[in-house]
């Protein structure tokens, strides 16, 4: 306890001392507010894919990559070689195409210039007709948190779960060979997990620095990160059981149309929000904090992309993140919508653009709204933090409705949308950090 009060009174000196930073500054769009068109019916290639996704391997994968003798898979362990060892297998069995000149893993170094190795990622593709193609690159990161203070970490939601989804459309690939317009590049990055998160020494910064292709030839990425957590009895009651999160689609009207346009996948709803809505924090407005692989992507390579998270489960970043805890039908479902996603954006016609520091703050406070159902009635939660948290949603529903018939959303009004957003993520995540009520 005495830890977490000399964190937030760190924070909060920063935040109030001389000498910091402005606060972001988000450009108000109505990106996802206006209502999009109706799904495209599948494509050919679409279905050929889907009838080559075998689904039967996501359990078997997920348990090799979180068993006890992948030790949680840390950058730079045994267990992390032999989890990459188990990937570069699938993928040279899936029949998949090296994707770094001839080589399936591509070294990374530190800033400073060292010669030995920092991290390995992994890469395979599939390509297209036409060498001058564009490419789709879909990533998931296979590191995790290790062997730390004498525990494991299994990390099977985090992220065996994306890693599992991606070799078994990998094998999809290589048995259906779909004739795609873009090259479909797999890339599982290491070096995700703290402290390397959010900084250049990250596998996947690693790569969009150092791509193998041209960076301008990027139509779009797809990060995936936590895809089979098994949903609460009040996610369930919510009506929320299904869902996937999709941010990053505010960037752009055309990534708003690719993310809407996927044809349905029976238990998959999608539910769009913006990127800003989880990357607050309370003390740093001068400061966004990126959840996973697309950092370096949005930092250095400002070229589209979609976050495809099922959301933090309580067991995250624990030694009970285990295999035991999720939900693989839900997984099998994913990976199919997945497989969906990969092709209409391999197949579109648009160039999607995207523009960064962009929000909605009406559609972002739509969902928060939906979100709010996953608390319950609250008595779980210290009265504290219950009367934060029913207080930060009269707020929310009071802005919803001014800005349906009256003034236009403020700086102001969004930044409180974020902090509600974050505390209401920590307070489900955590019922018990009482001390979330507090900012």
């Amino acid at each position: 306890m005495k830890r977490v009060w000399r964190t937030a009174g760190l924070l909060l000196l920063c935040a109030c001392g001389g000498g910091c930073s402005a606060a972001i500054t988000y450009r108000f769009v109505d990106t996802l507010s206006t209502p999009g068109p109706s799904p495209a019916p599948p494509l050919a290639a679409e279905n050929g894919l889907l009838a080559a996704l075998e689904t039967a391997t996501l359990e078997p994968d997920v348990r090799r990559l979180a068993s006890s003798e992948m030790e949680g898979r840390g950058r730079s362990s045994r267990g992390n070689g032999l989890a990459r060892a188990y990937i570069v297998g699938r993928l040279m069995r899936a029949g998949l195409t090296p994707l770094f000149a001839g080589a399936f893993e591509q070294r990374t170094f530190p800033e400073n210039g060292g010669t030995e190795p920092y991290a390995v990622n992994v890469g395979a593709y599939l390509p297209a007709a036409d060498p001058a193609a564009e490419w789709i690159v879909l990533v998931a990161h296979y590191d995790h948190l290790g062997i730390r203070w004498g525990k494991t970490y299994p990390g099977a939601d985090d992220n065996a779960s994306s890693v599992a989804m991606l070799l078994a459309i990998a094998d999809a690939l290589g048995r259906a060979r779909p004739p795609l317009r873009r090259h479909v590049a797999l890339v599982l990055p290491d070096a995700e997990e703290p402290p390397d998160v959010r900084t250049e020494r990250m596998g996947s910064t690693w790569f969009w620095r150092h791509p193998p292709f041209p960076l301008a030839s990027l139509h779009c990425a797809l990060v995936f990160d936590l895809m089979a957590r098994k949903a609460s009895q009040a996610i369930r009651e919510a009506g929320l059981a299904d869902d996937v999160f999709v941010l990053g689609a505010e960037a752009s009207p055309g990534l708003a149309r690719l993310a809407r346009g996927i044809p349905p996948e029976p238990g998959v709803a999608r539910m769009p929000m913006g990127l800003p809505l989880i990357e607050a924090y309370p003390f740093v407005p001068w400061r966004r904090f990126a959840r996973s692989d697309y950092h370096g992507l949005r930092e250095h390579g400002r070229r589209p992309f979609l976050f495809v998270t099922a959301g933090r489960a309580p067991t995250y970043h624990t030694p009970e993140d285990t295999p035991d805890t999720l939900d693989y039908a839900k997984l099998a479902r994913l990976a199919r919508w997945a497989a969906r996603l990969l092709v209409h954006a391999a197949e579109g016609a648009e160039e999607l653009g995207w523009t960064d520091l962009v929000a909605d703050p009406p559609a972002d406070a739509r969902a928060l709204l939906r979100l709010y159902g996953t608390a319950g009635d609250g008595t779980q939660f210290p009265w504290l933090l219950r009367r934060a948290l029913t207080s930060d949603r009269a707020r929310v529903e009071a802005l919803v409705a001014a800005w349906q018939g009256g003034p236009a959303p403020t700086a102001a009004d969004y930044r409180f949308l974020q902090l509600a957003s974050l505390r209401l993520q920590a307070a489900v995540w955590h019922p018990t950090g009482w001390w979330f009520a507090l900012w």
